[in-house]
């Protein structure tokens, strides 16, 4: 029981540290998340060659699987 009320404790210790830092992030002007927009990825460099695997008939697994990536991050826009 013990246990259980110190980390019940613990638990609202670190949800008010977290809301804290929120507050004081969106009173610094800073939107909280990801910014929106196209951002950069790292198979831009690759995509001649990925591009031409998928022509080819190569399956989205497999060139995830060569590029170190998932299958869902092969889909270019």
């Amino acid at each position: 029981m013990a246990i259980a009320m110190a980390a019940e404790i613990e638990r609202d210790l670190i949800s008010q540290r977290t809301k804290e830092a929120l507050a004081a992030k969106k009173r610094a002007g800073v939107k909280p998340g990801r910014p929106k927009g196209v951002g950069k990825s790292k198979l831009d460099e690759h995509r001649p060659e990925i591009e031409a695997l998928l022509a080819h008939g190569s399956t989205q697994k497999y060139i995830a699987n060569r590029f170190g990536t998932t299958e869902a991050n092969l889909r270019m826009k």
